[in-house]
């Protein structure tokens, strides 16, 4: 199967579209009546607009992880991470964004994702650049709108500083630039909630903040959930001698910077309210990167193809266990 999209062609894109259908075909089969817990600010708008369950909320997060997918496959492809450009970080993606039922769901982190994408992405184009303050602005800013999607995502202000210090040396300045960023959308939001009489809902973007705060039933399913994302975590970091060395200066600042992602995101299980297995959509971005890393250096394409659809077996028997 991965034969197929050893390519970045149209015609591999367009299987990549079908790809994605038939792993996230499970939510259209069998929808749920699923609620979100505590949307953030523009989380909730969206839900107040379109549901959070149902054919339409399915096809926004069918559309987005594609999207990312897509997005994901363009940075690194861009950051020239691969020989051979293909679409192994798209089918990474979209399988490790659908890997577990609750990512089949409307998550705010679905859309909050969108804009961790669009920070790697600045976070990449800054390097090697004399003046880079439009794209740390860029990150900043980025950061806070996912935030506003779902609370804990701000912690990736943590890794937009530690990205920077692996692509550029320190600079107190840009560090600021970066806050600044951060900040106007926050400034935009209460002025907005301010001119309309509304500010006391202001208080609601920071609602979320809890410590330990867990909202998930421990069952053998949960287990076999959590045990498949903590072995792609795993493997990740297994492999990292494979994904670091042997390779240009540049990518291997940018591997250092997926390898961040996945540790600063991880915090934000600390202070997120309400915690669900949706949570851990979080970490979909940099683990598909590392997925897609492992696909692609395998020397042997049989044992690469047999990981693929080992974990494509398991991420749909976690979807339909319940009809066997």
């Amino acid at each position: 199967m991965l034969q197929l999209f050893r390519t970045n062609s149209p015609v591999a894109a367009i299987i990549l579209l079908i790809y994605a259908f038939l792993v996230r075909l499970h939510h259209f089969i069998y929808p749920s009546d699923w609620q979100p817990t505590n949307p953030n600010f523009f989380s909730e708008l969206i839900y107040n607009w379109v549901g959070a369950n149902g054919l339409l909320p399915s096809l926004i997060a069918f559309f987005l992880v594609v999207l990312q997918g897509f997005m994901l496959n363009q940075i690194i492809t861009s950051g020239k991470m691969q020989r051979i450009p293909n679409y192994f970080p798209a089918v990474a993606y979209i399988l490790m964004a659908s890997a577990i039922p609750e990512f089949l769901e409307l998550q705010p982190l679905h859309f909050a994702n969108t804009f961790f994408m669009l920070a790697i992405g600045q976070l990449f184009k800054s390097y090697r650049k004399y003046e880079a303050a439009s794209e740390l602005f860029n990150i900043g800013f980025y950061v806070a709108i996912g935030s506003l999607f779902y609370f804990s995502f701000n912690i990736l202000v943590l890794f937009a500083i530690i990205g920077l210090l692996i692509v550029r040396s320190f600079n107190l300045k840009e560090i600021l630039i970066i806050f600044i960023g951060f900040f106007v959308p926050f400034f935009l939001v209460g002025t907005y909630l301010l001119w309309i009489d509304n500010f006391e809902e202001f208080r609601n973007v920071w609602a979320n903040f809890y410590f330990f705060d867990f909202n998930i039933i421990w069952e053998s399913a949960t287990y076999a959930k959590l045990g498949l994302i903590i072995f792609m975590i795993l493997l990740s970091f297994v492999n990292f001698q494979s994904f670091y060395y042997r390779t240009t200066i540049q990518t291997q600042k940018y591997v250092s910077m997926f390898y961040w992602a996945i540790l600063i995101a991880a915090f934000s299980l600390i202070y997120q309210g309400n915690v669900e297995l949706g949570h851990f959509l979080i970490l979909s971005p940099p683990l598909a990167a590392f997925l897609a890393f492992s696909l692609t250096k395998l020397k042997n394409k049989a044992v690469a193809e047999f990981l693929h659809l080992t974990l494509l077996i398991i991420v749909l028997i976690l979807q339909y266990r319940i009809i066997f």
